[in-house]
């Protein structure tokens, strides 16, 4: 008989970034006018915004998320790129924390030396992931619980 093998895996979208982005865009273009400044001068300018809104559409607002016996793999943006993947071995204990993009202004891909690697698009419960060398990483899963439960780790505490 073969053992049953869970594995959770979820998709979160960040819709209003996403609109949010697009829109600050347009604005931008119908209010900064660059059609009516020095050409080709406002060229350069034109690009940096366009390319950094590409990036940031492309990397940070939405998240595939896959946890279980292997360990945990986050996809970021609709291309899966940049990716990060924390196998079984190295994860210490898993736990289901709050999260408020609201109070530390953080959301998408981020890391600070005192919280380590977040990966959060909205406010709400996240999976907490402590590694065996002590960092910490916070993951803003559509069902935390779930991943939890297929990582198979009983949680800190």
């Amino acid at each position: 008989m073969n053992a049953t093998t869970v594995v959770y895996s979820g998709r979160t979208t960040n819709w209003p970034v996403v609109a949010g982005l697009v829109a600050g865009a347009v604005a931008l273009a119908l209010f900064g006018r660059p059609w009516a400044g020095p050409w080709p001068g406002m060229l350069g300018p034109i690009a940096f915004v366009v390319v950094l809104l590409a990036i940031v559409l492309v990397t940070t607002t939405s998240l595939r998320v896959t946890a279980g016996a292997r360990g945990v793999l986050v996809h970021c943006g609709p291309l899966g790129w940049p990716r990060f993947a924390y196998p079984r071995e190295l994860i210490a204990t898993a736990e289901i924390v709050p999260v408020s993009i609201w109070r530390t202004w953080n959301w998408g891909l981020n890391w600070t030396p005192r919280s380590g690697w977040a990966f959060v698009l909205r406010s709400g419960p996240a999976l907490r992931l402590t590694l065996t060398n002590g960092r910490r990483v916070t993951v803003g899963a559509a069902d935390p619980a779930a991943a939890l439960a297929a990582l198979a780790l009983s949680p800190a505490g």
